[in-house]
């Protein structure tokens, strides 16, 4: 004879006498011998039973009453419970009513792990920006710190000419530089007097560094205020030293200014030199602000958004999971009659995964979609997907419609809206693309993942 075995939720009269044997004792599988249920009925009462006690032990009452009046439905959430993921159930448990379904449920759990996923691609991202302003501002302290050693030591060696009056100060400055500490010369001198002063070793010539550096400025000066006394030119004149030079030595390639190609970042005379290393360090101090100023900022939108993101509990509303589906189908339908082949969940070359992917004959087109203000406005990582398509839309609800047109307006991507049966196009994608990064490669993965859902069914 068959006995009707009895409908169980949990929390109905027969579960609370069965809850109750279990707690005083009795074997799960002798249950079936003293109650009109199945084994598998009993296995379930004793799972939740289980649950329940972890809730009593570990989180408040309030929470206990919440998943005692889902009952056996709450059972999805097993995976939590033996994670101890106190956190996960408290934020499940804080938007679920006794209307509650179990496939509802197994939406929320999805949502808490997409949630987080998102979170922490956030964080890591946030990290990489963060890092990046970090090296940024080192290099600049760093290159800061070198001009300054460059200033004073430019400004040191030119205080050594005050000491000599004018004209021969201003010549000085203008005529040597500096390299590794060391006076070379920065511009030919006339020919004649070069000479004269490279065979009394006034000046030695480096081979290996193409350079001219001077041994005994005392000498030099001395030697520079005779010529001018005597009224002996001692400045380079191209018009007529070029011509001694290539007289004697044709093959050499000798510039009309007469600068020397000192290996230093400042190979221009003492005089420019000082000039441009400060020019350089104001330039250098103003990026360090400005970076300063970008880092704390940075600082306080990713900390603002973080806690957002953390904190908004649209993410885990079973009302948008279901609208989010819902504008899914209507936009996967809309792609499909105007001859795309579109597939949803496809993973980019980046690791970012969209909404929907379709592409046609000569198009890659990618929808993201946005039911809830929270999530439209927060969440950044859409930006990453432009690389790989021809044209983006965000797909919202209408009432969404401005929040969505202010969020891509300075990207110039498109915009779609739900209407009652369809989507609608309000804006189109005016970007210029005419490559999309690895696009056979996205083909042929959108391809694999609709012969995998028709296959497997996931």
């Amino acid at each position: 004879m068959n006995i009707i075995k009895a409908t169980i939720t949990g929390n109905d009269s027969l579960s609370k006498r069965i809850l109750l044997d279990i707690d005083n004792g009795a074997k799960v599988s002798e249950i079936p011998t003293l109650y009109p249920i199945t084994l598998d009925q009993a296995k379930k009462l004793s799972q939740f039973k289980k649950m329940l006690d972890l809730m009593k032990q570990n989180l408040g009452e309030e929470y206990y009453n919440r998943l005692q009046l889902l009952g056996i439905k709450s059972l999805p959430l097993s995976s939590l419970f033996r994670q101890a993921d106190w956190g996960g159930i408290i934020e499940i448990l804080s938007v679920v009513t006794e209307e509650t379904t179990r496939d509802e449920l197994q939406l929320l759990i999805t949502a808490l792990k997409m949630k987080r996923e998102r979170i922490q691609e956030f964080k890591e991202e946030a990290d990489v920006t963060l890092s990046e302003l970090e090296d940024t501002d080192k290099s600049l302290r760093a290159k800061e710190k070198e001009l300054i050693r460059l200033s004073k030591e430019i400004n040191g060696k030119m205080s050594m000419f005050n000491k000599y009056p004018e004209p021969f100060r201003s010549f000085l400055a203008e005529y040597l530089g500096l390299y590794e500490g060391e006076l070379v010369l920065a511009k030919r001198l006339n020919v004649n007097w070069q000479r004269s002063l490279l065979k009394e070793a006034i000046i030695v010539y480096n081979k290996m560094l193409y350079m001219f550096f001077i041994k005994d400025l005392s000498s030099f000066v001395e030697s520079l205020m005779s010529r001018h006394k005597r009224g002996l030119e001692y400045r380079w004149n191209p018009d007529q030293d070029i011509k001694r030079i290539t007289k004697s030595t044709p093959w050499e390639d000798v510039p009309y200014n007469g600068k020397y190609r000192v290996p230093t970042s400042f190979s221009d005379s003492l005089v420019n030199s000082i000039n441009e290393v400060n020019h350089k360090l104001e330039e250098i101090q103003n990026k360090k602000l400005a970076t300063e100023h970008e880092f704390k900022k940075m600082k306080n939108k990713i900390v603002q958004s973080y806690m957002e993101m953390a904190e908004t509990s649209d993410y885990l509303s079973t009302r948008d999971i279901k609208r989010h589906k819902e504008l899914q189908d209507k936009a996967l339908k809309w792609l499909f009659q105007r001859g795309f082949i579109a597939v949803t969940e496809l993973t980019l070359p980046n690791g970012k995964k969209v909404d929907i992917f379709a592409y046609n004959e000569s198009q890659i087109v990618i929808f993201e979609i946005k039911v809830s203000q929270g999530d439209l406005t927060t969440d950044q990582k859409w930006m990453d997907y432009l690389p790989y398509c021809h044209e983006f839309y965000l797909l919202t609800p209408s009432d969404l419609k401005m929040t969505a047109a202010l969020k891509i307006k300075e990207v110039n991507c498109g915009q779609y809206v739900e209407t009652a049966n369809s989507i609608k196009l309000i804006r189109p994608d005016e970007r210029i693309v005419k490559q999309v990064n690895y696009d056979d490669k996205l083909k042929f993965t959108a391809g694999q993942l609709l012969s995998r859902k028709f296959i497997y069914g996931y």
